[in-house]
């Protein structure tokens, strides 16, 4: 198992090839970038703007994301760099909301391991 040190998006060629060549998938509280990055594994970023909010806001929203993507990590497909940029509309999420619409855009961007696969 990697370090969540190595698993996290961190070089800014990184992000610019994910946002200028990735495709997207939006949900009511976060967009899903992503990325095939020819790697055994998936490397992911969290971020948030200042149209988020206040610093509290935003760190609470990715905290948000990045407990979510925690909870079904392991069924994500490996080799690619996803990026989850918050959306406004998460400040007033719960958490299990969050949960459900970051896996709904994760699938729905056909990230999900088939479950019969395993």
């Amino acid at each position: 198992m990697r370090k969540d040190s190595e698993l996290t998006l961190r070089k800014q060629r990184d992000f610019t090839r994910t946002y200028n060549k990735g495709k997207s998938h939006g949900c009511k509280y976060a967009v899903v970038i992503y990325r095939k990055n020819n790697l055994s594994y998936t490397r992911t970023a969290f971020v948030s703007s200042k149209k988020v909010g206040n610093s509290v806001e935003r760190n609470r929203s990715r905290r948000l994301m990045r407990e979510a993507y925690h909870s079904f990590r392991d069924r994500v497909e490996q080799g690619y760099d996803i990026v989850f940029v918050a959306r406004n509309t998460i400040n007033e999420a719960g958490e299990k909301e969050v949960e459900r619409s970051l896996f709904g855009a994760v699938r729905a961007c056909g990230l999900i391991k088939d479950r019969d696969a395993r």
